[in-house]
């Protein structure tokens, strides 16, 4: 029998052209869904899978103590329609039968960010670090934080950026995000001399170290070879989130340390300060408006403020 998970998985990487992780993703589910149905993807036969052997996935799913939330078993369940909805179209099934399956109710969970004012102090610290660091790892991971607070941009995104990425006058930089979607953001001007300080921060610490001349990558580290010499090598994805963890935990933030958490500051930021709702989508490279709506929820503090100082009975 065939084996429809990696021809599903090449539909989705290079036709679709999703992501990487978001690939893995799919995969992930797809695999769990087919080995609870007790089989393999090489013997797995889609004509026998009924809404009924999803819905009890999705039970086993919720049933496991400390398990996946709800929200995150919906995204399971989509990808597994996903791909029933490409054996659809490739005319492996009639039909699908897991179309009317339904979503459980997720907690209306609002995204962790920064407070403003808790923002303000670790920009200033940063900003200090970035006029006067001499050790590139200093400059790198501070500028690290800045950029990905600046410009709302994916660890993938952040991770793939390339000294090409950048405008010649570091106007702007181009980022890849998902499905191979690419838009342009702009750097603020205050960026822009320690972006230019870091580039060339960056030129000498590869002209100290082994650097393979295509290597293009805008954040870097070194590892050993095998000659026991150190060469410079992109940061992956890990790494770049050690680096964020780390700087904001120094920094005392409480709750979660993540790359996600300096995007969700600054959507929140952007939407405290009265931004458009379709420049923030534009901005964060959202597919649909319901994905940036979330972030509305910082206006109700304004909106209780400027009750508490315009209605007459506001402040009473």
């Amino acid at each position: 029998m065939k084996n429809y998970l990696e021809q599903f998985e090449r539909y989705i990487a290079y036709e679709r052209r999703l992501s990487p992780g978001t690939v893995r993703n799919y995969l992930r589910d797809c695999s769990e869904f087919v080995k609870w149905c007790g089989t393999t993807p090489e013997k797995f036969n889609p004509k026998l899978v009924t809404r009924d052997d999803l819905g009890g996935w999705i039970r086993h799913l919720t049933e496991v103590k400390g398990g996946p939330s709800h929200a995150s078993v919906n995204t399971k369940s989509s990808s597994i329609k996903a791909w029933f909805r490409w054996m659809v179209a490739q005319e492996i099934i009639d039909k699908s039968p897991l179309t009317e399956t339904h979503r459980l109710k997720a907690a209306n969970k609002l995204p962790s960010h920064i407070h403003a004012s808790d923002m303000r102090d670790i920009l200033i610290n940063l900003w200090m670090r970035l006029s006067t660091a001499e050790e590139y790892y200093s400059f790198r991971d501070a500028l690290l934080v800045v950029m990905l607070y600046s410009t709302g941009m994916r660890l993938a995104e952040i991770t793939a950026l390339t000294t090409d990425s950048l405008a010649g006058n570091l106007s702007e930089v181009k980022v890849l995000g998902k499905g191979g979607k690419e838009r342009i953001i702009p750097i603020v001007n205050k960026l822009r001399t320690p972006l230019a300080d870091y580039l060339q921060s960056r030129q000498n610490f590869c002209t100290e170290n082994i650097c393979i001349s295509r290597q293009k990558a805008l954040f870097l580290t070194t590892k050993r070879n095998h000659e026991g010499e150190q060469e410079v090598q992109p940061m992956s994805r890990f790494q770049i989130e050690r680096v964020v963890q780390k700087e904001l935990a120094a920094a005392g933030v409480q709750g979660k340390h993540s790359p996600h958490v300096l995007r969700h500051t600054f959507a929140t930021m952007l939407m405290d300060g009265g931004a458009d709702l379709r420049e923030i989508q534009e901005l964060l490279g959202h597919a649909s408006l319901n994905t940036t709506q979330i972030y509305t929820h910082t206006s109700i503090a304004q909106l209780r403020e400027v009750y508490n100082k315009a209605h007459p009975r506001g402040g009473k």
